[in-house]
């Protein structure tokens, strides 16, 4: 038993030594790397959830999931994207509206449950209207990872004969 116990105490110090020493890659994370992340996440998104609501036959339930399964891959996918670059505060921040997206589409299908399939025209407009603000937030939060590590943006007052305003400058 001490044996036993012995060599497990030193395969689990050897695995913290291993998982604690500093990488010996300097280079910075490759934003292309990030897109491509963030990507496969929507894709994944849609390939799942759609799977889900093209199996359903007539159940609204999985109609429901399917949906907010295709929708959960736009919240991942600018966190995903943005924590290859190490930035989880900043895909968080792109991730919250298509979260905020998501979560509204939540009280129509409690009115209606079958509203994926057989919903209203007003209810099908809101909820292509959340689909397509989710996805178009989540793609700007992908393609800001691949900017994110060197952007400065400036702003400076502007001055002048018959001249006055605001200077907005920087790399995008």
């Amino acid at each position: 038993m001490q044996f036993v116990m012995r060599r497990f105490v030193l395969g689990a110090a050897f695995a913290v030594a291993v998982l604690r020493a500093p990488s010996a890659r300097a280079d910075p994370p490759d934003p292309a790397i990030a897109v491509a992340v963030g990507a496969i996440t929507i894709v994944a998104g849609f390939a799942l959830g759609g799977t889900m609501m093209a199996t359903s036959g007539d159940g609204a339930s999985q109609d429901e999931a399917g949906w907010l399964l295709l929708e959960s891959g736009f919240v991942l996918a600018p966190l995903a994207a943005h924590g290859v670059m190490g930035e989880w505060g900043r895909g968080a921040v792109f991730a919250s509206v298509p979260a905020a997206t998501t979560l509204t589409t939540v009280p129509l299908f409690l009115v209606n449950p079958a509203a994926v399939v057989h919903g209203t025209l007003p209810q099908q407009r809101v909820m292509w209207g959340l689909f397509c603000g989710g996805l178009a937030a989540s793609m700007v939060g992908v393609i800001d990872a691949a900017f994110a590590p060197g952007r400065q943006v400036q702003v400076a007052p502007i001055v002048g004969h018959d001249l006055a305003g605001i200077v907005i400058g920087g790399a995008l």
